[in-house]
């Protein structure tokens, strides 16, 4: 079968492997749909630093069930499923308190070990979860970073009475807007230096859209809720400096969103966490996310198609990884479609 393979650092190489064979309790799945992330891009780069290659990226797949271990028992033959792509060893401490996604020795589908970027992959049996046909294949590609974004949601504590100040305009920041706001009934803000991307927060429901190059993000905010807010703050951009920058201006009380695997230290004195009394809270990939995204999105209750900026076929993957490089400004979410 035809896989697209990072061979190295800013190679990009098509190859022919071995279809995958099911075991006992795993199952065999045509891909449908893919969406390129971020993190598929640091691979390409270079950037991630526990990558391997050559590398097969991909972890935010969806796809049809064709092959199915006699130890599963969840889904059967022509289903549709989408893919956590959290793996983890089931024994450690923190797999044992139920905190999989933190696992000792935890890895992620496509990035240390192969992902979607092929015709079909096989999985454990319990990572993967039904959803209705009804929901299109571009679509439902988009749970898992909606995922991501619940579980920022749950770790920040988020309530009905937060004000939320969202720095990044990219999918995840941008589907954390739907969930604070459409599920929650939370306020947002949303700064971004895109126009682009302060357009699509206006349309999603952000109570405003800032442009940092043009004014100071937590002041403006401050501003618009008379200093009531923010009383969250989530650096959803992975920058290092940016971060820092939140830090130093948050309001005292808040609690600081940080989900970027960022390299570079952040400089802040210890003395102005504490004198503000500031949380700063981490959150990785996913915790058991996926059957109540997959509820909201058969509900209506949030719109993940308007996040899709591009949908090119598998035989396209080249050149959807170069739209990030030729046309960052347009894209938010792009799909490939199998």
């Amino acid at each position: 079968m035809k896989a697209l393979v990072i061979t190295e650092p800013g190679k990009i190489q098509w190859r022919h492997v071995e279809k995958p064979v099911p075991g006992p309790k795993e199952v065999l799945i045509e891909v449908k749909a893919v969406g390129i992330c971020g993190t598929d891009l640091h691979i390409l780069h270079g950037k991630h630093g526990a990558v391997t290659y050559p590398r097969i990226p991909g972890h935010e797949m969806v796809g049809k069930v064709v092959g199915v271990g006699k130890e599963v028992n969840n889904v059967g033959l022509g289903d549709h499923v989408a893919v956590d792509p959290v793996v983890s060893c089931g024994k450690c401490p923190m797999c044992l308190r139920g905190r999989h996604n933190i696992c000792y020795q935890v890895k992620c589908l496509g990035v240390q070990t192969e992902g979607a970027f092929t015709q079909y992959v096989k999985v454990n049996g319990d990572k993967v979860y039904s959803f209705n046909p009804d929901i299109p294949w571009e679509t439902a590609a988009l749970v898992e970073p909606f995922s991501i974004a619940a579980q920022i949601a749950e770790r920040l504590r988020i309530s009905f009475y937060d004000k939320i100040l969202i720095v990044g305009g990219g999918t995840i920041g941008l589907a954390l807007l739907q969930v604070v706001n459409r599920i929650y009934g939370s306020k947002a803000v949303v700064a971004d230096i895109s126009h682009n991307k302060l357009l699509l927060a206006r349309e999603m429901g952000a109570q405003c859209a800032i442009n940092p190059q043009e004014t100071d993000v937590i002041k403006r905010s401050a501003e618009i809720w008379n200093y009531e807010g923010p009383t969250v703050v989530v650096e959803a951009v992975g920058s290092s400096k940016i971060l820092n920058s939140l830090l130093e201006k948050a309001l005292p009380g808040s609690r600081i969103g940080v989900i970027g695997f960022m390299a570079e230290p952040v400089n802040i004195l210890p003395v102005e966490i504490t004198k503000k009394e500031l949380e700063i809270i981490g959150s990785r990939m996913n915790r058991n996310k996926f059957p109540e995204v997959l509820t909201w999105f058969k509900e209506g209750k949030l719109e993940p198609e308007k996040l899709i900026s591009h949908k090119l076929r598998f035989e396209e993957a080249e050149q959807a990884f170069a739209l990030f490089d030729d046309r960052l400004d347009e894209v938010c979410k792009v799909i490939i479609q199998f």
